[in-house]
């Protein structure tokens, strides 16, 4: 018999969790699994993708769609009781099927909802993103740290994305009951996107992220505007509240010609395969989808230490790892273009790394976690 599995996000819009939960319900099983994803609010770039695969349902109905003023009204009304009423409350109202396992799939909000869950019978599994000591987001949906922890407590399995992550887990709540597993990349995909590798007179450089301060974006445009750099450009993929400030600094620092702000891509995959060269200059990371994404198209990475990029290079052995800062990241770029040729090493370095995201093999690990 299927197992009913829930999977519970807020959103299916275009970040890191929301893409891999979208690769998720297209390469698991459906032999043995019937999966349902559960949202707060039916909008995301991966909305269409997700349904192709399971049964999407949401909490609220599409707000584009509703017309009268008064459902609008209401819309607004249930959003903010949805956050603010109890999370046993919420999830009784929204959740009535039986499922025989319950996934929380990001952490804060989502995470205090799934463990009030009403069914006790139910397998559940929280699924940690993040370094969730520098990023603190999910300690405001908590009274204190020991709410939080009791929250996790409740989870029978909690997964997170690298050592690194499940590290910081342990520090923060002092508990057993998380494990590795690494996020599935559509390698069968990527690979229909690799060309041949080759550097012609303009070094090509992409970014991939969302616009915010986490990724670092704001301090890669202050060093190339610091270092004056010829012969190439600079593409950042991605949306977010920092669109407008990264603007004005592209301006300010005379960087028009190589920099630019390319906003969403639906295909990703063909835009990276142009480039030389993916930079990550993330403050922090949990995983980094994208930089494994890099590899298995055999494309450069340079990145700066963090949780997910330090993992996946090997802590500097098939990438371009410094250490987090502004000066480190400055000199390796610096270095990088005094030293070209030594991005064919770097390019046959991420082919051969890209051998441990198969993605057969992770979702053979991802559906043994939720069987089990």
């Amino acid at each position: 018999m299927k197992k009913r599995v829930l999977f519970v996000i807020e959103s299916l819009s275009g970040g890191g969790a929301e893409k891999v939960l979208s690769t998720i319900v297209k390469n698991i099983d459906k032999t043995k699994f019937d999966i349902t994803v559960l949202t707060v609010v039916k909008i995301g770039v991966y909305v269409e993708e997700v349904e192709k695969y399971c049964t999407l349902i949401s909490m609220l109905p599409e707000y584009e769609k509703l017309t009268n003023p008064i459902d609008k009204i209401k819309y607004k009304v249930d959003y903010r009781k949805i956050y603010k009423e109890d999370c046993a409350k919420i999830y009784k109202k929204y959740v009535k099927n039986v499922y025989d396992v319950e996934i929380a799939f990001v952490e804060g909000f989502v995470t205090k909802l799934v463990a009030s869950s009403w069914n006790r019978n139910s397998k559940k599994i929280a699924w940690v993103h993040v370094d969730l000591i520098r990023r603190t987001y999910a300690d405001e949906y908590f009274l204190n740290d020991k709410e939080h922890k009791a929250c996790y407590k409740k989870y029978d399995k909690v997964i997170c994305v690298s050592k690194s992550v499940l590290d910081v887990y342990k520090q923060k709540f002092d508990l057993e009951n998380g494990t590795v597993c690494y996020n599935p990349v559509d390698s069968h995909e990527l690979k229909k996107y690799k060309k041949e590798y080759q550097i012609q007179d303009k070094l090509k450089i992409c970014c991939v992220g969302r616009l915010e301060d986490q990724k670092g974006f704001d301090r890669l445009i202050k060093i190339l505007g610091k270092l004056k750099l010829k012969n190439y450009v600079v593409d950042i993929y991605g949306i977010g509240t920092m669109k407008d400030e990264l603007d004005k600094m592209i301006q300010k620092y005379g960087l028009e010609d190589s920099v630019r702000l390319k906003g969403f891509q639906k295909n990703i995959y063909e835009a990276m395969s142009n480039y030389h060269l993916l930079i990550s200059p993330s403050r922090a990371e949990g995983f980094s989808l994208v930089v494994a994404e890099a590899m298995c198209m055999g494309i450069p990475v340079l990145s700066t230490d963090c949780a997910g990029p330090n993992e996946l290079t090997d802590y500097g052995k098939y990438g371009i790892l410094v250490e987090n800062s502004d000066e480190a990241l400055e000199n390796a770029i610096q270095n990088i273009f005094e030293k070209k040729e030594a991005l064919y090493k770097y390019h046959k370095l991420s082919e051969e790394r890209s051998n441990i995201f198969k993605i057969e093999n992770v979702m053979k690990e991802i559906e043994g976690n939720i069987y089990e």
